[in-house]
């Protein structure tokens, strides 16, 4: 269904990071609704989705990112989270624990790549 009002991507991303900013610790709510905008329109829904549809992933995100972390502060060293301790959590999933194996390794390649490029702009 197209809005009475078509928003543009660029513009949202502003207002979401100004409205991420303009808020106190308390009230960071949507903090994946770009993100999960860009995922719904990807794999076919509305430009701009319904906001109870954002409002809605949003909750699953965040209570799924709580209970793993929860998983992981129960499984390590009290008090802290390690990547061990994620990586034991989804060892048993494995499209889950294949993803962070490359995400990881993607980070180690960009890690390296920059300080390449920092290296050659220096000389």
């Amino acid at each position: 269904m197209i809005m009475d009002e078509e928003l543009n991507f660029d513009s949202d991303m502003d207002e979401d990071e100004e409205d991420l900013k303009k808020r106190g610790p308390d009230e960071k709510k949507f903090l994946f609704r770009r993100e999960l905008r860009s995922m719904l329109y990807g794999y076919g829904d509305e430009k701009v989705p319904y906001d109870k549809t954002l409002e809605l992933l949003e909750q699953i995100v965040v209570d799924y990112i709580r209970m793993l972390c929860q998983c992981a502060l129960n499984v390590g060293k009290p008090g802290k989270i390690s990547l061990e301790d994620i990586h034991y959590i989804i060892r048993r999933d494995p499209k889950r624990f294949g993803r962070v194996k490359e995400l990881l390794s993607m980070s180690e390649e960009l890690k390296k790549a920059r300080k390449a490029f920092e290296e050659s702009k220096v000389l």
